[in-house]
């Protein structure tokens, strides 16, 4: 039996698979169907009318979101019946609130506009008010959340957000509450939005087809046709999600979930929005401790000081953050070994689990799962976007089992809860986590055990801090379950490739990659000579005797490795001020300072000369 049908569409005939909708099928062929409640990630629900359409034997217009295609149908979607139906829909949609463009973050001209509402009043020639808006009626604003703004009356009720925040996000926490024209969006028990159960993970703002949901950082600071769209890999935490930079300038306006990357969209609070808040106190210049103060000096002066501090050092080592890049990563252990002579290189901080755990999951399996099992992590905490998933997974009913000796915010989903036990103490040392393991019991194994044998597609999570027992019995679980390693930062995975892992440093002299980290609270150990290397001022800083300026994310390119093992592209997205190159061009200026000029040779034919 085939499983396509033929239709005809405005005279052209389109082969269509069975169970799509006719708004479906007519995309695939290149038609043309006006929509606006109705989203390619989300479930369609026909309530906007904008898509209705004529088709043969129907008494009555349908809405080309909803209805099925079959064989030898027959669809207009342009006729003067069907164009007289969306001009209706569309005054009636403009009569019911304030929409008055000229003060709307999204209006522009037909082709500039970013409301998927105006666009379609150009289209159609929507030049007055029909019905006239109830102008004296005051539709609220609610500004509580912190990066973005929700104006209800520029609201058309489509119900996109609440359909993004239940289908994508799985938080569940937006609704409606009154009736007919009082009907407004609402969170929970209509509490304010800053005051809900919102995760500000933003996908309600990015499914928003109008400006009722408003960035605060990106509106009225330009359209999207006057800015440049870059792909581009977030480094907030190893999931590494793909997102899509708004760029005008030398500016990030704002980052967008990538629809077609791993992660489908998805994002949490600090991929879209935290990433991009700059550091007010920047380092732009080499800075010199003298009598207790750091002073700016020039780059000469501070390379040929630390270079000398180094060359009389009894024994070096090197810290760098999980969020560089691979090529940095290299760089960093190329300078230590070959130029110093030491095997002193860890992560400033950043955990990883065995990696030889088969077969490895993708994200794609997430979605997929009959059962997820996570043990020794928070998901939803260290690594939202996969808690999300879960969730999503709880959804269709799929089995959660956590494993933990700890609550977790993914406790309330579970629907099995095993206990690991602690098998050590925290000790006085800053790396005391490193030898802090736990323990699953034989009962809980063959608990585990007994619950994947007889699931279909079952996922396992695991966290870094589990004792080599529990990583063997994870090893010896049926060959049908697949695993996913929850490694704690950005780019520990691409470390770990090259040896780079977080462990105990003893050294005279420390050479400290900081990075764009949000550093404060890290502990450095005990040292005559350090430097540090960051974007800003921090703790670490303060307690240097040399600081190196360092690049933002954003001004980075290059490579990181992500928990399922996928090699992702850095792009550069923003030009970092003067005089600040390359995180790896300090090493290779001490190198040449050290005799060996020609180490990094390679590696700035890798890196394009940046």
């Amino acid at each position: 039996m085939s499983d396509t049908v033929n239709i005809t569409i405005n005279g052209q005939v389109v082969h269509a698979r069975i169970g799509q909708s006719v708004l479906q099928a007519a995309q695939s062929a290149g038609i043309d169907v006006p929509t606006l409640c109705d989203h390619p990630h989300l479930r369609a629900t026909g309530s906007c009318r904008v898509c209705l359409v004529e088709i043969e034997k129907q008494r009555m217009l349908q809405p080309a979101c909803t209805f099925p295609v079959t064989e030898g149908m027959v669809v207009r979607t342009e006729t003067d019946k069907v164009v007289e139906a969306r001009k209706f829909s569309l005054q009636m949609l403009f009569s019911e609130r304030n929409h008055y463009c000229m003060f709307c973050a999204s209006s522009g001209t037909p082709e500039t506009s970013e409301c998927e509402l105006q666009k379609l009043a150009y289209r159609y020639g929507l030049d007055c008010f029909q019905y006239p808006p109830a102008w004296q009626k005051e539709w609220p604003v609610d500004a509580s959340r912190k990066s973005f703004t929700m104006d209800h009356s520029r609201c058309i009720l489509c119900r996109r957000c609440i359909r993004a925040c239940d289908e994508i996000a799985a938080n569940h926490t937006l609704g409606v509450f009154q009736r007919g024209a009082k009907t407004m969006i609402c969170a929970d028990d209509s509490v304010t939005f800053g005051q809900s159960t919102c995760v500000e993970c933003g996908t309600c703002l990015q499914a928003c087809p109008t400006g009722a949901l408003m960035d605060k950082r990106s509106s009225f600071v330009g359209h999207a046709s006057e800015c440049r769209t870059v792909r581009v890999t977030c480094v907030g935490c190893a999931v590494a999600c793909g997102l899509k930079a708004m760029v005008r300038g030398n500016t990030v306006l704002r980052l967008d979930g990538d629809w077609d990357e791993h992660n489908a969209g998805l994002l949490c609070v600090k991929g879209r929005f935290e990433s991009l808040r700059r550091p007010e106190n920047r380092i732009t210049k080499p800075m010199i401790r003298r009598d207790g103060e750091l002073v700016e000096v020039g780059w000469d002066e501070a390379i040929t000081y630390t270079a000398g501090k180094f060359k009389e050092a009894q024994s070096t080592a090197g810290m760098i953050s999980p969020r560089f890049t691979n090529e940095t990563m290299i760089a960093m252990g190329a300078f230590l070994n070959e130029v110093l002579h030491s095997d002193q290189v860890t992560l400033l901080h950043g955990l990883v689990p065995p990696l030889d755990l088969e077969p490895r999951a993708q994200l794609k399996d997430l979605e997929d799962a009959t059962c997820i099992v996570v043990v020794g992590e928070d998901v939803l905490q260290g690594q939202k976007v996969l808690g999300y998933l879960t969730k999503r997974a709880y959804d269709r009913q799929a089995s959660v089992v956590v494993v933990d000796d700890h609550d977790t915010a993914m406790d309330d989903y579970a629907t099995e809860r095993l206990h690991l036990d602690a098998m050590s103490r925290h000790g006085p040392s800053p790396f005391a986590a490193l030898k802090f393991t736990y323990h699953l019991s034989l009962d809980g194994i063959s608990r585990l055990r007994k619950i994947l044998e007889t699931s279909e597609r079952p996922v396992v999570m695991y966290g870094p801090a589990l004792s080599t027992l529990v990583y063997a019995a994870l090893r010896s679980l049926p060959p049908h379950v697949k695993f996913l390693p929850l490694a704690t930062g950005s780019n520990a995975c691409g470390a770990a490739q090259y040896g780079i892992e977080m462990r105990e440093v003893i050294a005279d002299a420390l050479f400290v990659m900081a990075g764009d980290e949000p550093s404060n609270g890290f502990v450095l150990p005990p040292a005559s000579f350090t430097v540090v290397q960051a974007v800003g001022h921090s703790e670490l800083t303060k307690k240097a005797d040399v600081v190196l300026p360092g690049r933002l994310w954003t001004e980075k390119r290059g490579t990181i490795v992500n928990i399922e093992g996928r090699e992702r592209p850095v792009v550069e997205l923003t030009e970092a001020p003067e005089g600040i190159g390359p995180d790896w061009m300090p090493l290779a200026m001490m190198a040449a300072v050290l005799g060996r000029p020609g180490l990094f040779a390679t590696m700035a034919q890798v890196q394009n000369s940046l």
